[in-house]
């Protein structure tokens, strides 16, 4: 049985909220993943479901390899079609931010959402929600945000405007997000979840197929020339991958096309910590992933100002690829006396 998680007052000022609107913009943080724009997207049908004219505003280009999962669907690129995107938030009457836990997370949207007058609902399931919303359902120990946005559903009464569209999007939010089961999904429920889901007649082996199994051949190109030779391991136990930018300019890179590289490495027999390092135009990007009680959630956040979940999380570095580099290896350092310590 799904248990009641979402605190009845919050959400009965969400409902209240949703029931006295018509307009409502969903946004989710830059260079959105599985579970940003699979909650996203099924939060916008179940919304246009029950007769609201909802619209999701991404920040920036949807990577190839989650396309599928918006066809047919409404939805603005702000970076690509700023005017338009920047109206539709000056007229809407209540914005939904999915699947992170502030403003900074969603790039050049910021300063707009900030600035809006109208309420804010905050629906996620990362550690350490901001302040600046009037409601707040922020549930860290669950899978994704996507099972979170299936849970209110069911706790709001409004499974009546699940479809199969909604239940698809869902689907894969929380596929993605765990990595297909391999972390996050360690508790009986977000299975029941997802038996629920399949009662909608989804079809799983083409999500799976398109979400977890699919990629460009440019992508399957990079990825395959980082594991040869870019990616070094030490003492056994942690693995580190660094592209910069010459490595993504000769395989063309697009965004999405580095997803799921980080896991690779703990396929290998011993390795319990990998992090890639991506060389970006302002930044490095920098994903952390481990196994068992290795909390790279803490490294993220205390030495590249992001975060996230204890085996999956992300953060970023000012400064050079190589600089990047240099502080890895003292933090391996640090970690390696904790350990023996």
């Amino acid at each position: 049985m799904i248990k009641s998680i979402i605190n009845p007052d919050s959400l009965k000022k969400f409902m209240a909220l949703v029931a006295g609107v018509n307009r409502i913009v969903i946004t989710c943080h830059k260079k959105a993943d599985g579970d940003a724009i699979g909650s996203s997207l099924g939060m916008y049908q179940l919304l246009r479901n029950m007769g609201k004219n909802a619209i999701v505003i991404i920040p920036d280009q949807l990577a190839d390899s989650l396309t599928f999962v918006a066809k047919g669907m409404d939805y603005v690129t702000f970076s690509l079609n700023e005017v338009k995107a920047t109206n539709i938030i000056r007229n809407t009457q209540l914005i939904l931010s999915l699947d992170y836990n502030t403003f900074g997370r969603v790039g050049c949207m910021q300063p707009w959402l900030e600035e809006s007058k109208v309420p804010k609902v905050l629906i996620d399931h990362h550690l350490d929600p901001s302040p600046d919303f009037d409601v707040v359902m922020s549930h860290p120990m669950i899978s994704s945000t996507s099972e979170l946005v299936y849970r209110i559903a069911m706790e709001a009464g409004w499974l009546k405007f699940v479809d199969k569209r909604v239940a698809s999007s869902i689907f894969v939010g929380i596929m993605t997000d765990t990595g297909n089961f391999a972390f996050s999904s360690s508790y009986p429920e977000v299975y029941e979840v997802m038996g629920q889901l399949l009662t909608y007649g989804i079809d799983k082996p083409y999500l799976y197929k398109q979400a977890m199994d699919t990629v460009p051949l440019n992508s399957l190109l990079l990825q395959s020339y980082a594991l040869l030779n870019k990616m070094t391991i030490i003492d056994d136990a942690f693995a580190l991958i660094v592209l910069d930018k010459n490595d993504l300019e000769q395989y063309n890179y697009k965004t999405g096309d580095t997803e799921r590289l980080v896991n690779r490495p703990l396929s290998v027999k011993g390795v319990y910590w990998s992090t890639f390092m991506r060389e970006d135009s302002k930044y490095i990007k920098v994903s952390m992933r481990s196994e068992g009680d290795f909390p790279v959630n803490t490294l993220c956040a205390k030495y590249f100002g992001g975060g996230g979940h204890k085996n999956a999380a992300a953060g970023e570095f000012n400064g050079s690829i190589q600089d990047a580099v240099e502080l890895y290896y003292k933090i391996v350092e640090q970690v390696k006396n904790d350990i023996n310590n």
